[in-house]
């Protein structure tokens, strides 16, 4: 019998994928500042469902590798993107902005956890060491050589009215985070607790086993985005550095 190419079995690689697609559709369907048109809400409803319905056939117990389908783990990724892109773009609703069209720390925080683009700027040394790339004065750290935290990539995206400049990071352990720059006059510092570390002041704040760090530095507002697993004193850490 010809093979067919929905009999492929998914890889371990393609499982996470699918499932990090999942969530971020989930995410997105149920975020409260999405305002999406309700044709492309069910069509997203529709791809989380489908992929909860791939993920509990791999999870069943079966004499054969689970089935997947060609279009169903690289759909996720661009459904997902797309819908996160299209909150990120409508921006209003959270409140935590200054102006109409200013976005929000958690639409910062958004943009900051998507994939990166383009590869990791490459460091440029210094006292303390510092990645070429800036938003207006301000210039990305260089975590390798004090906190192992590696730079591995870069994305640029419009927030609201902001251009926001990302640099993702990752520890030895495999944990991502992303660090934002937003361009133009600081943004409202959003919900959260402050810490004051050294006579700076940052607001932390945790939501659906994600933490952000918010602060404003050389007049931008700076925010990185991590999982739960990182604590807040690592991250009031990374952002106190430079």
């Amino acid at each position: 019998m010809a093979d067919h190419d929905d009999d492929i079995p998914m890889t371990d690689e393609e499982r996470e994928l699918a499932e990090r697609g999942r969530l971020l559709v989930a995410a997105a369907v149920a975020h409260p500042e999405a305002r999406a048109p309700q044709a492309l809400r069910e069509a997203l409803a529709g791809a989380q469902s489908g992929a909860e319905s791939e993920a509990g056939a791999s999870a069943a117990p079966a004499p054969r590798r689970p089935r997947r389908s060609r279009w169903l783990v690289p759909g996720l990724g661009v459904l997902a993107a797309a819908v996160v892109a299209l909150v990120l773009a409508l921006g209003g609703g959270g409140g935590s902005g200054d102006g109409p069209g200013a976005p929000s720390i958690r639409q910062v925080a958004a943009a900051a956890r998507m994939p990166a683009t383009a590869p990791a700027p490459a460091a440029i040394g210094g006292t303390p060491p510092l990645l070429a790339e800036r938003v207006g004065r301000l210039t990305f750290p260089d975590w390798r050589t004090a906190y192992d935290w590696r730079a591995t990539g870069r994305r640029s995206d419009r927030v609201g009215d902001r251009a926001v400049t990302t640099v993702a990071y990752r520890f030895r352990d495999g944990t991502t985070i992303g660090y934002a720059i937003v361009a133009g006059p600081s943004v409202g510092p959003g919900p959260g607790r402050d810490v004051t570390l050294r006579g700076a002041r940052y607001r932390v704040s945790a939501s659906a086993g994600r933490r952000t760090v918010t602060w404003t530095q050389a007049g931008h507002t700076c925010v990185i985005d991590a999982p739960s697993t990182v604590s807040a004193t690592e991250l009031v850490k990374l952002a106190s550095w430079a």
